[in-house]
């Protein structure tokens, strides 16, 4: 009797677990990172150039309420990248811009300063998707 009621006690133990968001799935999702990068001369933007992302960090945060990333990528040598075996749920994946924000326009001037902004997205998986997030465009100063 006593080894009926602990395999039952185990058994509705394992069903009653929620996964929650994170390692351990099926699911995967992919993109690609994009580059522009602005070129100023004498604090005016001369010039944009557009290249793949290699080697540029994207971060991934499991669910909605955490606040910290709980995993990071590096694109490849074509901008890709791709997080796998992820949990049914809710995820947002970003990559940092590295924003120039001009002072008094004055050649060599102090005022000059850069800033990180998030470009994100958030997506819900479903058990064994493979989700593509398309093109990420981050810009560089």
């Amino acid at each position: 009797m006593k080894k009926t009621i602990l395999l039952c006690l185990t058994l509705l133990s394992l069903v009653a677990c929620k996964k929650f968001e994170g390692e351990g799935g099926r699911a995967s999702v992919t993109g690609k990172i994009i580059v522009h990068e602005r070129l100023f001369i004498n604090g005016v933007c001369t010039d944009t150039v557009t290249y793949t992302g290699s080697k540029q960090d994207v971060y991934i945060v499991y669910g909605e309420e955490s606040a910290m990333y709980d995993d990071k990528a590096e694109a490849s040598h074509d901008g890709t990248f791709k997080f796998s075996f992820l949990q049914p749920g809710t995820y947002t994946v970003f990559a940092y811009s590295k924003i120039l924000h001009l002072g008094n326009n004055i050649p060599n001037n102090d005022d000059d300063y850069k800033t990180y902004e998030a470009v994100k997205t958030t997506f819900t998986l479903k058990r064994k998707e493979q989700k593509d997030l398309g093109t990420i465009e981050v810009i560089v100063n």
